[in-house]
């Protein structure tokens, strides 16, 4: 039960970015690829629409960068 309880806070607490896409929509951009979490074989690339889950998806430090972006429009959901 109090596993439960826990996992029940955890879920509550979760930080969540979602993508609004590219500021300037004429740049002809789809998607944005971050390097530094890329796998040998598999890019990482966040599309408009794409919600992140941080702690997950992405390292807090990357979540702030990608907030604080200027050419790319990421907004923090519930």
């Amino acid at each position: 039960m109090a596993e439960k309880i826990q996992t029940e806070k955890k879920a509550a607490e979760q930080r969540k970015i979602v993508c609004k896409g590219p500021k300037d929509k004429n740049s002809g951009a789809e998607a944005i690829r971050l390097p530094e979490l890329s796998k040998k074989d598999k890019p990482f690339d966040i599309y408009e629409g794409q919600t992140l889950v941080v702690g997950r998806d992405v390292p807090a430090e990357t979540a702030d960068k990608l907030l604080k972006m200027d050419s790319w429009k990421f907004e923090e959901v519930k």
